[in-house]
């Protein structure tokens, strides 16, 4: 089985004992994920079968949407509820219209510093090992995009918000930060994502649905060249794939679309539209492609 697995991720585990759970399932061993959820998060986690797990980094990249609750005057090592308390403060004095353009005010790009507790890597181990050993644990920033925010709901110290964002961005940070503004503090209460690029939670699976229905495993598989939609797709001539599966790099001859070549990644296909890999072109003058994937 090769494809994407849309799987609605359940508190309590994490994006690995997810991936386990399913090779349990499917008695596959290649399987992997496209960017880790909390433990405590809920949502949408995609899961790469097979050849997919080739196609992490251009799934990885695509924006992401949040549905989340903050708690205020409540600051804790990991930023979410089920982190070591380290304060409390009483919010009593902060108007609610204070706490709602607070909020709004991250729209837009801003400098970010992971959570110590983390994924996010240094020198190829995570951060949250690093800080489970007691190092001392690197400081990773790095700009983000808030693309939009929407308040749902304020019922102090609770204020719950939909947020979408570019990848990389941690919401545990933005509620650190939101508390920092107002100097109270503040904390994930619970954390959903509702989407990835395209992929939505709506149509994502439990793993007791799967586990119920194994059938179902093969028949919601996404294939790689629908999976990869976010990408333009361009046709090399007849007879160009395969020299481009042999390692050749394709020059501006080799496509059928002469013109229209996209600076960034692109999807290739042969000329009768079958995906052959993933290509990027350079901002570099002149005409320089790169083929960063063959599948």
């Amino acid at each position: 089985m090769d494809g994407v697995l849309l799987v609605d991720k359940p508190a309590g585990m994490t994006s690995h004992d997810v991936v386990d759970a399913l090779r349990q399932l499917t008695g596959m061993r290649r399987i992997g994920h496209a960017g880790s959820l909390d433990p405590h998060a809920t949502g949408v986690l995609l899961l790469l079968l097979g050849k997919a797990t080739r196609i992490s980094r251009w799934l990885m990249e695509l924006d992401k949407e949040y549905v989340f609750t903050i708690q205020l005057g409540l600051e804790t090592r990991t930023h979410d509820r089920w982190g070591e308390i380290v304060a409390h403060s009483d919010i009593d004095g902060i108007p609610e219209e204070r706490v709602v353009n607070v909020l709004m005010s991250f729209e837009g790009k801003y400098h970010q510093i992971a959570p110590a507790v983390s994924a996010l890597k240094h020198e190829g181990r995570p951060l949250y090992k690093i800080a489970r050993e007691g190092g001392r644990v690197p400081i990773k920033a790095r700009i983000v995009s808030i693309r939009r925010i929407e308040i749902l709901d304020v019922f102090l110290p609770f204020v719950t918000a939909q947020l979408e964002c570019s990848s990389g961005t941690y919401v545990r940070a933005i509620a650190r930060d939101i508390g920092h503004k107002l100097g109270c503090g503040a904390t994930v209460f619970c954390l959903r994502r509702t989407r990835v690029g395209d992929f939505t939670a709506q149509n994502a699976l439990t793993l007791g649905v799967l586990a119920s229905k194994q059938s179902e495993i093969d028949k919601a598989l996404i294939p790689i060249d629908e999976a990869l939609g976010h990408l333009p797709k361009l046709r090399l001539r007849k007879g160009v794939a395969r020299s481009v599966r042999q390692g050749k790099q394709p020059d501006k001859d080799g496509f059928i679309e002469a013109v229209h070549f996209p600076l960034g990644s692109f999807r290739l296909a042969d000329s009768d539209g079958s995906l052959v890999g993933i290509a990027r072109r350079e901002a570099c003058g002149g005409f320089h492609i790169k083929v960063e994937r063959i599948l």
